[in-house]
Formats: structure tokens, C-alpha cells, sequence
């Protein structure tokens, strides 16, 4: 699984030899003519949007950054760290709790436009999967 970092809009090459920044966009290396993959990878990307001290428009931000980046390098999906929440009242709309209540909005309303598959993962109350 590979960790995604908001700001990141290039990847690199995966020749071993070359090792090149490559646009988002590439089908192949300009420098080695290395195609890249044309299917789904195998693999999710993962972000965390809750535990680097984060608001909740930042994690909004950085997820939408996620999604995009994870579907032109064409990953599987995404798997989303929002914590599980602190808070004993689920409607407040301040406080403990909110990036997971806005990332889970997001992400629904994002699987919805881009034909996507939401799902909790298995064990962890505070990470989701979004499968592509």
C-alpha cells in the first residue's frame, strides 16, 4: 500500500535505471519509453486526514488531492484514515468528530460521482475504503 502526501503531483518512473519525475497524465517515460501500467494496479493508496493535526477543510482538501491522484495513477481505490472520532455526541457540529462526519459526506457523495464503491474497513472504525 502507498502513502499518499497532499501536494505530490508527480510520480516517478518505475524503471530502476531511470527513476525520472512523470506527469500524471504519462502513459509512458519520455526518457527510458518505460510503459506504465494501463489497467488497475493492484495495490490502494493511503491517506491519513485526521492525524497531523488537520482542520476539517484541510482534510477535505487532501482527500480530494487523494482521489484524484489515486485514480490517474490508477490505483484500486483508496483507503481513507478519518479516526474513529472522540466525540459521545454524534450531531455536534464542532469539536471531536467532524473530519470523520465531512470525510464520510465527501466520500459518499465522491463514490456516487465517480461510480465508486464505499466501504468500512473490517476492524477499524476509523478508515474506510474507496474502491474504484
Amino acid at each position: 500500500m502507498k502513502s499518499f502526501q497532499s501536494g505530490h503531483s508527480r510520480v516517478m518512473c518505475p524503471n530502476i535505471d531511470c527513476g525520472i519525475d512523470l506527469a500524471l497524465d504519462a502513459l509512458s517515460c519520455p526518457k527510458c519509453d518505460e510503459p506504465l501500467p494501463i489497467g488497475l494496479r493492484d495495490d490502494l493508496l493511503e491517506i491519513d486526514v485526521a492525524h497531523s493535526g488537520e482542520t476539517w477543510t484541510e482534510a477535505l482538501d487532501k482527500l480530494e488531492a487523494a482521489i484524484s491522484f489515486a485514480r490517474a495513477q490508477r490505483f484500486k481505490g483508496l483507503r481513507v484514515i478519518h479516526g474513529s472520532g472522540r466525540s459521545r455526541d454524534d450531531d455536534a457540529w464542532e469539536g471531536p468528530g467532524r473530519i470523520r462526519r465531512e470525510s464520510l459526506n465527501y466520500l459518499r457523495q465522491a463514490a456516487v460521482d465517480i461510480d465508486a464503491r464505499l466501504m468500512p474497513e473490517k476492524h477499524n472504525r476509523g478508515a474506510h475504503l474507496l474502491l474504484f
